[in-house]
């Protein structure tokens, strides 16, 4: 018998999913038949073959969000999510800042990493208040609350006002908007420090100059790991 967490994170993945499929089959001009067969072979693509994919196909990931409707949950899927969770598990992190935590399916796997531990927090951040309903919801759901500080409001203006230091950084942002927040997190990193970047592959060209700015600065040592949806994993060497 499933436990209410994994339940829970079970129908936030369908959830997410099947709104991505309504969003992206009104994005697409063709029949039912066609829509079908197109995300068929999408399944089929290596990780670093999708985003040029969609693109060929007219699919603009960044217009999910921005078009009319219900605001997309967007959430990590279940495989991108146990890699967040083991990664905690082997890196044992304290404090995680989650930069774009949307529902929060991201947030409930660091959180139960944390659990596990039993010590740490994780800072998420995030814009928009139905979501932040939502992800507060979740917490409670899974009894997680304990383990997660949720700042609401402007990403830019929240990084603004930490201080100290964090052990892992999890960028889930607008693609545009990778490297200019980074620069502003930069200072809350301390050698050792991981920083995770999800969409590498489905938004290269957005994330390109984010991409570039890590692999010419010789204080990460960085690498695109040729999974899911593209996940850059940079560690701060000095």
């Amino acid at each position: 018998m499933l436990s209410s967490h994994t339940q829970l994170l079970k129908q936030l993945h369908e959830q997410s999913n099947a709104q991505v499929m309504d969003r992206a089959r009104a994005q697409f001009a063709g029949s039912n038949e066609a829509f079908l067969e197109v995300a068929e072979q999408y399944g089929t693509l290596a990780p670093r073959l999708r985003g040029r994919f969609l693109q060929s196909h007219g699919f603009s990931t960044e217009d999910f969000e921005s078009s009319q409707g219900t605001p997309l949950s967007l959430a990590v899927s279940a495989e991108m999510g146990q890699f967040l969770r083991n990664v905690v598990l082997s890196a044992r992190p304290t404090r995680i800042l989650e930069l774009g935590s949307s529902c929060g399916v991201s947030t409930l796997y660091f959180a139960e990493a944390i659990r596990l531990l039993d010590e740490g927090i994780v800072v998420a951040t995030e814009l928009d208040r139905g979501k932040c309903a939502q992800l507060r919801s979740n917490l409670k759901a899974a009894k997680l609350e304990r383990y997660v500080e949720l700042r609401e409001g402007d990403v830019f203006e929240t990084v603004q006002e930490l201080d100290g230091t964090f052990d892992l950084i999890f960028i889930d942002v607008w693609a545009s908007a990778y490297l200019p927040l980074f620069k502003q997190v930069e200072r809350l990193l301390i050698p050792g420090s991981v920083v995770i970047a999800d969409n590498m592959y489905t938004a290269e060209t957005e994330v390109r100059p984010f991409k570039e700015y890590l692999d010419k600065n010789t204080r990460y040592s960085s690498t695109t790991l040729d999974f899911e949806s593209g996940v850059e994993f940079a560690v701060v060497v000095s």
